[in-house]
C-alpha cells in the first residue's frame, strides 16, 4: 500500500495540471484574504462609497435606463449581500471565504479528469500490477491519493488565508474552534463528493472531457435545480443538493442545515461514486 501511495504522489506531484491548479487556488486564497480585509475593516468607508455611487448613478448621466429607486434598490441588495456573509474575521469566516466557492470544487474536478485521463493514455497504470495489486485495489489506492492531495491542497490555501487575514486585519478572533471543525468537516466532505464524481466519471471512459463536462453541470448546480424541482413534492430530496449545504455555510445560515442528514447524503454519494468504479475494475480488463 506504501508502494501504491508513493507512486501515486509522485506522478501527481509532476503532473503539470496539478502544479497550474494549484497556483489558482492559491492565489486564490491570497485574494479571500483581501477581501476579508475589506469586508472585515471597511478601508476608507469603501462600503458607504459604493452605495452612494450606486445610488447616485442616474443623477450623473440621463443616458442611465434606471430609476433612482432602481439604483436604490441596488444599493440596498449590495449591502445585503455584505451584510449577510457577516464575521468573517475569524477561523470559520475564513473558511466561508475560501471553501465555499464552486469554482474551487471545480478546479479540483479539472485536475483529477486531466491526471486520470493522462495515466490511462500513457498506460503508465499498468506499472502498478508489478507491485503485485489486483485492479480493485490500485483503483481505492488511486482514489485515496487523489482525495488526500485534494484536502492536502485545500489545507494549504486555507493556512496562506488564514495566515495573510491575520497579519492584515486589523482583529482576528481564534475561538470559534468546535465551529469551523464541525462545518469544515462537512466542506471537505462535500468537496471528496464532488472530486470523487470527476474520479469516477474519468475512471469509466478513460478520457477527461466528458469528466469534466459532467462536473461542470454537477458542481454549478444542475442537480440542485432537480433537487429543488422534485423537493415540491418530496420534501426531504432538498437535502440532496450539495450546493445548498456550502451556501448556507457561506451565508452563516447553520441554522437551516440537518447536519446529521448532510452526513448521511456525503456518505451515500461517496459510496455510489466509489463503489461503481470499484465494481467496474473488478470486471473490465485491467489492460
Amino acid at each position: 500500500m506504501i508502494k501504491e501511495l508513493k507512486a501515486n504522489f509522485y506522478r501527481i506531484l509532476r503532473s503539470k495540471s496539478f502544479i497550474v491548479i494549484c497556483i489558482l487556488i492559491f492565489v486564490g486564497a491570497v485574494f479571500s484574504a483581501l477581501e476579508i480585509k475589506m469586508i472585515a475593516d471597511n478601508p476608507g468607508d469603501w462600503i458607504g462609497y459604493v452605495e452612494e455611487a450606486m445610488a447616485g448613478a442616474t443623477e450623473s448621466s440621463e443616458s442611465v435606463a434606471i430609476n433612482y429607486e432602481d439604483a436604490s434598490a441596488s444599493a440596498a441588495v449590495f449591502t445585503t449581500n455584505i451584510i449577510n456573509l457577516g464575521e468573517v474575521d475569524n477561523l470559520t469566516g475564513v473558511m466561508r471565504m475560501t471553501w465555499c466557492v464552486d469554482l474551487i470544487f471545480f478546479l479540483h474536478c479539472i485536475f483529477i479528469a486531466l491526471f486520470i485521463s493522462a495515466e490511462y493514455k500513457s498506460h503508465f497504470h499498468v506499472n502498478h500490477f508489478s507491485l503485485n495489486s489486483s485492479p480493485v485495489f490500485i483503483v481505492l489506492i488511486e482514489w485515496i491519493s487523489l482525495m488526500i492531495t485534494v484536502v492536502a491542497v485545500e489545507l494549504i490555501a486555507y493556512g496562506i488565508a488564514i495566515g495573510i487575514s491575520v497579519l492584515i486585519c486589523d482583529s482576528f478572533s481564534l475561538s470559534d474552534v468546535a465551529t469551523f471543525v464541525k462545518y469544515g468537516v462537512l466542506m471537505m466532505g462535500v468537496m471528496i463528493v464532488y472530486a470523487s464524481f470527476a474520479f469516477m466519471m474519468a475512471y469509466l471512459r478513460r478520457a477527461a472531457a466528458l469528466s469534466i463536462v459532467l462536473s461542470s453541470l454537477f458542481v454549478f448546480g444542475i442537480l440542485d435545480f432537480i433537487c429543488g424541482f422534485a423537493s415540491v413534492w418530496i420534501s426531504f430530496v432538498q437535502y440532496f443538493a450539495l450546493n445548498n449545504i456550502f451556501t448556507s455555510i457561506a451565508y452563516g445560515h447553520y441554522g437551516s442545515i440537518n447536519y446529521a442528514f448532510e452526513v448521511v447524503v456525503i456518505l451515500f454519494y461517496l459510496a455510489v461514486f466509489l463503489g461503481i468504479p470499484l465494481i467496474v475494475a473488478s470486471t473490465r480488463d485491467p489492460y
